[in-house]
């Protein structure tokens, strides 16, 4: 349900509600959704970052980093946008296929919707993932290393190496960001290079992500849209028309 309240109170409350529970927000969209000018949500925002709550990036802001238990309660909710990706993802997938799958809500929910896949390997830092294709009776090799606790997933030097030794056919990324100029970027540095890695090492690479993390640029960029092959989103095409003036392939669901 839409909700446009006029007062700056109660549209800071309601973006609170939204970045505690590790939404992204953009700047164009909310000034759309409740019909007020883009310097009025900026300045929203900007309250809600003095306050602790939000951090002011390029086109919107992102939640703060929080707790590992946070993180993991996070993944453990997925929804209708995170199903509907997952959703236009399965068609891509053959049973002979080596893939890289990251962590983050919507890589998990195609990982829990993947059927049984005898014949193929997935390729995860992100232990949540791992369990799901285990569960489907994927072969499954988790990559090791230390525990991102802002995307539960393994990062540093081992977990790169161990993904730069493996050839795959596709690898599934998560989003922080997601910017014709920018790219894709993430929140953490660590993080930021085990999605490189990913990318680098696998034929083709699919990003998921809704239409909130379009036009934002995370702190630390990953790789410039060339990079990626194809985006699956719910954005509109006002929103993925530059994206697609780069060259990115786009999927809308």
């Amino acid at each position: 349900m839409t909700f446009a309240p006029n007062s700056p109170e109660a549209r800071q409350d309601a973006l609170r509600f939204r970045l505690d529970r590790g939404q992204p927000l953009n700047l164009a969209a909310l000034a759309e959704e409740f019909g007020v000018s883009t310097d009025s949500i900026r300045r929203d925002l900007k309250a809600l970052e003095a306050q602790g709550h939000a951090r002011c990036i390029r086109g919107g802001a992102l939640p703060v980093s929080r707790p590992a238990a946070h993180t993991l309660d996070r993944l453990g909710h997925d929804g209708a946008e995170q199903a509907a990706l997952a959703a236009a993802a399965l068609p891509l997938i053959g049973n002979d296929m080596v893939l890289m799958m990251d962590g983050g809500t919507s890589v998990l929910a195609l990982a829990q919707g993947l059927p049984h896949l005898p014949d193929c390997l997935v390729v995860t830092p992100a232990p949540a993932v791992a369990l799901a294709t285990l569960a489907a009776g994927i072969p499954t090799h988790l990559v090791g290393g230390r525990l991102s606790a802002f995307g539960a997933v393994a990062v540093g030097h081992e977990t790169v190496t161990a993904l730069d030794g493996i050839a795959a056919d596709m690898a599934f990324i998560g989003v922080c960001g997601l910017d014709a100029g920018f790219g894709l970027s993430a929140d953490d540095p660590d993080e930021a290079h085990v999605k490189r890695a990913m990318i680098a090492s696998a034929h083709r690479t699919v990003a998921l992500t809704g239409a909130a993390k379009l036009g934002l640029r995370a702190r630390h960029r990953v790789a410039p849209c060339t990079d990626l092959d194809l985006l699956i989103t719910d954005a509109a095409d006002d929103l993925t028309a530059p994206l697609a003036a780069s060259g990115l392939e786009i999927r809308h669901v």
